[in-house]
């Protein structure tokens, strides 16, 4: 029996030690999981320092894009979309006593007005630290790594839904830029587009279609209404190897070859002329 009891001991022992070993990982897991979605008049408790990661349901596209302000932040957020939800980032100040804060959304600068006037959504909790963390928190700020401002959207959304809606193509790919009211009958412009794509569409929607060069590195970049200097969209350029870039067609292949050719031809056509005017001087010397 005292055999038995301290078989059963033992095993109780080694699942004590497996529950300690694998609790790390499945707190982990936890603190990995977003933050719940913030419904008007819901409140969230913080720390001064702390950067808050504040969610809107996604059903409410039409936030994006908005200022999230509050006397207690270093500065404003702005929201943005991160699939499946839309968010805003915001430090508290390491000022900031303790108390319950307002937390309200307006619409982007310079259209959004004072931040008194924001539309009331959220409050924060701020709660009291002691003198040593106070003392810690402006390092603990300046260490936070900056937003990621490119937004993540649903791969069946068209594109682009805002101006850090970033998608990536590969080089010579096709793409259709889309929009919705504006930019009947206008041109589009990018350094990695092969032309300039026209828009065109019925009733409200005008799309066109873009071709991505196929000499187009690697890299992050911008679309603008011909003759506008506002950034429009954003794409990025995949990485390809050299045998998919030598494959590439762009649709200015043709031209390209023409071209070279057409120059090769005139230089040997002078080359020509130059040699025989050279025959020529060396006949009337002799």
């Amino acid at each position: 029996m005292a055999t038995a009891g301290m078989r059963v001991g033992g095993a109780t022992v080694t699942a004590l030690l497996l529950m300690m070993m694998t609790a790390p990982s499945a707190f982990a897991a936890q603190a990995a999981d977003p933050p719940a979605e913030l419904f008007d008049g819901a409140e969230v408790s913080a720390r001064p320092g702390e950067r808050l990661t504040l969610r809107s349901p996604s059903y409410l596209p039409g936030w994006i894009g908005d200022r999230v302000v509050s006397k207690v932040f270093v500065r404003p957020g702005t929201l943005r979309m991160r699939d499946p939800a839309v968010t805003a980032e915001a430090v508290v100040a390491c000022d900031t006593p303790p108390g319950v804060y307002q937390v309200g959304r307006t619409r982007p600068e310079p259209d959004g007005g004072p931040d008194d006037d924001a539309a009331p959504w959220v409050t924060v909790k701020v709660v009291d630290i002691d003198d040593a963390e106070r003392a810690a928190c402006p390092a603990k700020v300046a260490a936070y790594p900056p937003e990621q401002v490119e937004e993540q959207w649903p791969a069946s959304a068209s594109w682009p839904q805002s101006p850090w809606d970033v998608r990536t193509f590969r080089p010579g790919e096709k793409v259709t830029p889309t929009e919705v009211v504006r930019g009947y009958d206008e041109a589009l412009t990018s350094r990695g587009f092969t032309g300039r794509p026209v828009m065109r569409g019925t009733k409200a929607v005008v799309t066109a279609t873009a071709t991505i060069r196929c000499d187009a590195e690697p890299g992050l970049y911008e679309v603008r209404w011909v003759g506008a200097d506002e950034v429009w969209a954003r794409y990025r350029v995949a990485p390809v190897d050299g045998a998919t870039r030598a494959s590439c067609q762009d649709g200015r292949a043709g031209s390209s070859t023409w071209l070279i050719g057409g120059a090769a031809a005139a230089l040997g056509a002078v080359g020509a002329g130059v040699h025989v005017l050279a025959r020529r001087r060396r006949g009337l010397v002799r």
